[in-house]
């Protein structure tokens, strides 16, 4: 089940192999909702699927093109420029829901997801990544490595892959472990577990 990570031999794998498990956590926590539920926001928050999957999406590939504008040789990477591309602009907080539909945003989370691998295999991760402008970064720091940047991805999208889980279980009850299993075409019931 995708609940677990596979091994991991070093920590370059262990960065790309967490990174890309929580953004499949994030794509399962949406699994078979239709539109109006992925724009639906349950909680007494105003997060959303939808707007989660879109601000993840466009968070991992931002940081993962700073990583390979600044750590990754084109050349070593075999990507492009066009390989960042989302297909869609402005910033996505949660909050909002891009007007696309859900099988697009889906599309955008998986483009993400594929980015993971390429960019973190090639980066050197003691290479500097300037700190983007935005409130929240310190101002009083350049850049970061791009070691430093993985592992930020990792805490960033697990945090997201967190909120989805809560969001998920408000509209229909649904958990984890259910839908991941669902998603490779297996059960679960926790019955079975209990005692």
């Amino acid at each position: 089940m995708p609940f677990l990570t596979p091994e991991v031999s070093d920590e370059r794998d262990a960065c790309a192999t967490y990174a890309v498990q929580q953004l499949e956590q994030l794509r399962i926590a949406a699994l078979d909702l239709d539109d109006a539920q992925l724009r639906a926001a349950p909680t007494a928050g105003t997060l959303s699927l939808g707007g989660l999957i879109a601000h993840v999406a466009q968070a991992v590939v931002r940081w993962l093109h700073h990583v390979y504008v600044h750590g990754v040789a084109e050349q070593d990477s075999g990507l492009a420029e066009v390989s960042f591309a989302l297909g869609f602009d402005g910033f996505w907080t949660g909050e909002e829901v891009p007007e696309e539909t859900g099988t697009q945003l889906r599309d955008r989370l998986l483009t993400a997801r594929d980015l993971v691998r390429p960019v973190l295999a090639d980066a050197d991760f003691d290479a500097r990544v300037p700190i983007p402008d935005a409130p929240w970064f310190p101002k009083e720091l350049e850049s970061w490595n791009v070691r430093w940047v993985a592992h930020h991805l990792v805490a960033e999208v697990a945090r997201h892959a967190g909120h989805a889980d809560i969001i998920r279980e408000h509209l229909d009850g649904q958990i984890a472990y259910a839908l991941n299993a669902r998603d490779v075409g297996e059960s679960f019931d926790w019955a079975e577990y209990a005692g």
